[in-house]
């Protein structure tokens, strides 16, 4: 796993399509993001909806699609997921 700075990320995007990266604000030493090849993430996912009690596994801090409670205003995320 790679950690980088936003910048860094930016400019090295296409070499990290195939690996694992923490994007972090340097300044002020802030995780903002994670990279991470589709495959992985795939499995990931695939673990989660496996998981019978997702309120006890390791994505029950998540807030995103597998959370009922996400919302938002976005309109891009709402063409992507409607």
């Amino acid at each position: 796993m790679l950690e980088l700075g936003i910048s860094q990320a930016q400019s090295q995007f296409t070499k990290l399509l195939n690996k694992t990266a923490i994007i972090i604000d340097k300044k002020s030493n802030i995780k903002r993001a994670v990279m991470m090849p589709y495959e992985e993430y795939s499995r990931l996912m695939k673990m989660a909806s496996q998981n019978s009690s997702k309120d006890e596994g390791i994505f029950d801090q998540f807030v995103g699609t597998l959370d009922n409670t996400f919302q938002t205003d976005d309109s891009k995320y709402h063409k992507i997921v409607d």
